[in-house]
């Protein structure tokens, strides 16, 4: 059934994909059973299909094909712009995991972030619990994506500038709540974004740790998500970063919040210090991750100071503990060499994979004349001890485990341009040029020097050679010469 409220939009259907994902549904099941929930804004059928199972589910959106979509399949469907929703009913939970960002639409008045949240709470019954994801507007995605919005009117459609009230912190997100009467009962940090997370942290478990395993989580969750996308730097070293000096709540995508209408001892959906992705199942909690830091981040890291040695280490240490399994799925605690997710399948290829994201990143390691991967490959097992002596012939065949004609794999995960790193990496062959050019000028001058020398020298030996006196002294010296010989025999 579709009630229209006003402000649909008859032709437009949402572009972008909806909130979706394992996390997502992980949290809303908890929603007890029996409640009447409103699912604000486009969510995917299979987060719809999980709340309606054993609750009443009313779903409001502003696309009016998608609005019969939705009717099509069961669902009470609400068509329309946020601004048209009354309050006259009231529910049990209001979710939008999307946001409110495509909550309103040009038929109706536009709704800032605060007056959405206000419009949404009125939607609430007392003791109403509302699920809410926040995009932020500065996180990583956007520090790395190329089409982020840099003025008003130049990509997505933003009515109100390009910056809105959203809050710009996790603290200042649940400071907003409750000035508006919602008590957050939850928060945290969602990776790699707001659309289908596969990583949310508190931002107590980012402040306290384990800072390492979470750093790793996040850069494996960006790169899964950015694999072959056009990037301006690696989002990987960047998430791990900002995890690191613990900024990983305040970079991330976006975050999510429980908020209740009235205090509860105790939330209605709890949210646990971390929940992650481990092959496809959700796992609540850090306890059962390893420690130590990331093996491709340390590799990448020892590439680009070249160091030799470093490098060497960590390259023997990983091929002799775990050489099928991938670098960005590996952590590194000293001596110790751990799986990070062991439902990740294995990589025979692994080495050569890394040599891959290596030689097409843009990292300038220490061989920046092998652009070739088989040779670089070889290199490295080689510096792994794989290869023998000769470093080349044992290894030439981990650049593809289907022959030697077969193609060299591709990085996985990793995106496709980095223009950041391309950048610097022009940099230091600029500089590496720019000394060798200064070089070959000295070297022209100074031999252009011993030339003019050597030529002078020439003419010296030439001029004298050819005198009077330096035939006179040279028979002088020959008659010198047989004088002492004569005497050394005389004596002896």
């Amino acid at each position: 059934m579709i009630r229209m409220i006003g402000g649909e939009m008859p032709e437009y259907a949402e572009e972008r994909p909806p909130a979706a994902g394992a996390l997502y549904r992980h949290l809303i099941d908890r929603l007890p059973a029996g409640a009447e929930v409103l699912v604000a804004g486009p969510h995917h059928h299979d987060l719809i299909e999980v709340l309606a199972a054993g609750r009443a589910v009313t779903c409001l959106v502003r696309s009016q094909p998608d609005a019969e979509q939705l009717s099509a399949q069961g669902f009470t469907v609400l068509c329309g712009t946020l601004a048209k929703l009354t309050g006259e009913d009231r529910y049990d939970a209001v979710i939008a995991l999307d946001g409110t960002a495509r909550l309103c639409s040009p038929e109706g008045p536009q709704l800032d972030w605060a007056d959405a949240v206000r419009v949404l709470k009125r939607a609430l019954r007392p003791g109403g619990t509302l699920l809410l994801t926040v995009e932020n507007e500065l996180g990583v995605h956007r520090l790395v994506d190329p089409r982020t919005v840099t003025a008003p009117g130049t990509a997505e459609w933003r009515p109100l500038g390009e910056f809105s009230t959203t809050p710009g912190r996790p603290d200042r997100l649940a400071a907003a709540l409750g000035a508006e009467g919602l008590p957050v009962a939850g928060l945290a940090a969602v990776w790699p974004s707001q659309a289908e997370p596969t990583l949310m942290v508190t931002p107590e478990t980012f402040r306290y740790g384990p800072l390492e395993p979470l750093a790793a989580l996040s850069a494996g969750a960006v790169a899964d998500t950015y694999r072959e996308k056009p990037v301006l730097s690696d989002p990987r070293r960047l998430a791990a970063a900002a995890v690191r000096r613990g900024l990983g709540a305040e970079l991330a995508p976006a975050w999510i919040a429980i908020a209740q209408l009235a205090a509860r001892p105790v939330a209605v959906v709890p949210i646990p210090p971390a929940l992650h992705l481990r092959g496809g199942r959700v796992v609540e909690g850090t306890g059962s991750l390893p420690s130590g830091r990331l093996l491709e981040e340390l590799l990448l890291t020892a590439a680009l100071e070249h160091d030799l040695p470093g490098l060497r280490r960590l390259l023997t240490g990983w091929m002799a503990a775990l050489p099928t399994a991938d670098a960005a799925n590996v952590l590194v605690d000293d001596q110790r060499y751990a799986v990070l997710d062991p439902d990740r399948p294995d990589r025979p290829d692994a080495l050569a994979r890394f040599a891959a994201t290596l030689a097409s990143g843009g990292y300038a390691h220490p061989w920046p004349a092998v652009t070739d991967v088989a040779r670089l490959t070889a290199i490295l097992a080689g510096a792994s001890g794989l290869a023998g002596a000769s470093g080349l012939a044992g290894a030439s065949g981990l650049a593809g485990a289907a022959g030697p004609d077969s193609p060299p794999p591709a990085p996985e995960p990793a995106p496709s341009i980095r223009n950041r790193e391309h950048e610097q990496q022009l940099d230091v062959l600029r500089r590496q040029l720019a000394d060798a050019e200064a070089r070959s000028r000295f070297f022209e001058v100074e031999l252009e020097k011993r030339d003019a020398e050597l030529g002078r020298a020439k003419v010296q030996i030439a001029a004298f050679s050819g005198s009077l006196a330096f035939r006179a002294a040279k028979a002088g010296l020959g008659i010198a010469r047989t004088a002492r010989n004569r005497l050394r025999k005389g004596r002896s």
